[in-house]
């Protein structure tokens, strides 16, 4: 028998560990900068700003994955079409472009940052849609319990 919300769960522990490897990289971050600075003979300026957007989007990225965590683990708890998981998207849409507007003026010394820019950009519209379609469902949900 299928166990309910068992991708919840995988996502979960997947979000965990992530958050748990930006901490990681927080301290590494430093050090592996120099070496591709090395390895790419990137200006002083370019791994600047590799190291300050990384430390910039530090912060929406943990309050992301902190988002997701609640969201998912709601979702295990059955709680799926809530105005407050909604919310919750409509937040990670928020955070995804903070990170994206972070890139785009980090772009200006590095400009590789350009296509993680983009991609941010359109995860915010992908999100965005998840949310709104999640917004039109707990609507539906609310009309549902009012039936008799």
């Amino acid at each position: 028998m299928k166990k309910p919300y068992l991708n919840a769960a995988a996502c979960q522990w997947a979000g965990r560990s992530i958050l748990l490897l930006l901490a990681v990289l927080a301290v590494a971050m430093p050090t592996l900068v120099q070496w591709y600075g090395r390895v790419r003979l990137l200006a002083p300026a370019g791994q600047r700003a590799v190291l300050v957007g990384y430390y910039l989007c530090l912060v929406p990225l943990a309050l992301a994955m902190l988002d997701m965590d609640r969201l998912l683990g709601r979702i295990r708890q059955g709680q799926v079409f809530q105005w407050a998981n909604v919310r919750l998207i409509h937040r990670l849409v928020w955070y995804c472009a903070t990170v994206s507007l972070i890139t785009l003026a980090c772009a200006w010394w590095y400009p590789p940052l350009v296509f993680v820019t983009v991609v941010t950009a359109f995860l915010c519209l992908v999100i965005g849609v998840v949310g709104n379609v999640m917004g039109a469902a707990t609507v539906l949900q609310e009309e549902n319990d009012l039936t008799i």
